[in-house]
């Protein structure tokens, strides 16, 4: 009978890129990879991994990218308001003397054209830098995906009981790696288990030769040493549960009923002061 699994356990696993993968498998995963196969796919999650992280350049990139996200529509807003033809303003005055110009659609075609501006420098500058983040999260998963098909193949199991690995998007200026590897860790093994080996203290009879005839009474016929020494029910007749010499307790039936009534009808105590 097969153990039962667990619910999937997960372990989070940071490689930087430009050092040695480390050589120490995990406890939970020494039962499926030796160090040497550790280690290899660390080498080659690395190799293809770092293609898609620069940080240097993703640094300097997100930097010109926020201060264009300010310069490039307020730049557009004066440009285009100065560029447009003057149309009809409608003049007036207010009560205290001063004059306004109304209806003057220049302001609000040059606050389109920023607003315009703005979202196509976010279009075209981080649209195809995330793009390229996630083909390179896709890459690599779709090598990780291979790693949990030979894992199964040398297993002769489903997937599901095998480690799966993933990798997540890497983020802006990062210098590692970070995968996650999911695998089903068996419960740990206890007295309680079906199956499992009892204690000694539970199974073997004492020691002391004088507590053997405590024992021998409730030990069923041919008791095997290193068996557990369950008597069945026909032989439990002298077990000294219930006898004639037990004292019964009587039920119970609960307090009085004007037990937690007050006693005004009781006499009064002088106390002096």
């Amino acid at each position: 009978m097969a153990a039962p699994y667990a619910p999937i356990q997960n372990i989070a696993l940071r490689l930087p890129v430009g050092q040695s993968p480390g050589d120490t498998v995990p406890y939970d995963l020494q039962r499926y990879y030796s160090r040497d196969v550790w280690v290899a796919r660390q080498r080659a999650v690395l190799t293809k991994g770092s293609r898609y992280l620069k940080p240097r350049f993703e640094i300097v990139f997100a930097i010109f990218m926020l201060l264009a996200s300010f310069a490039v529509p307020i730049a557009v807003y004066n440009i285009v308001l100065h560029a447009l033809p003057k149309s009809e303003v409608d003049i007036e005055r207010l009560a205290d003397g001063r004059i306004v110009a109304i209806n003057d659609e220049r302001f609000w075609q040059a606050r389109a054209a920023s607003i315009g501006a703005f979202l196509g420098l976010l279009f075209i500058g981080w649209v195809p830098f995330f793009l390229w983040k996630a083909y390179g999260k896709r890459q690599v998963n779709a090598m990780l995906r291979k790693f949990s098909v030979e894992d199964a193949a040398v297993a002769g199991q489903t997937g599901g009981q095998t480690p799966q690995w993933s990798m997540k998007m890497p983020g802006i200026g990062s210098r590692a790696l970070h995968l996650i590897i999911s695998y089903p860790r068996p419960y740990a093994p206890t007295p309680y288990a079906p199956g499992a080996q009892l204690p000694p203290y539970l199974v073997n009879p004492p020691q002391d030769p004088a507590a053997n005839g405590f024992y021998a009474p409730y030990m069923a016929p041919g008791h095997v040493q290193g068996q557990p020494h369950h008597a069945p029910t026909e032989n439990a007749g002298g077990v000294p549960l219930y006898n004639d010499r037990d004292e019964k307790v009587p039920e119970y039936s609960g307090p009085a009923y004007d037990t937690y009534l007050p006693h005004e009808k009781e006499g009064f105590e002088d106390v002096k002061v």
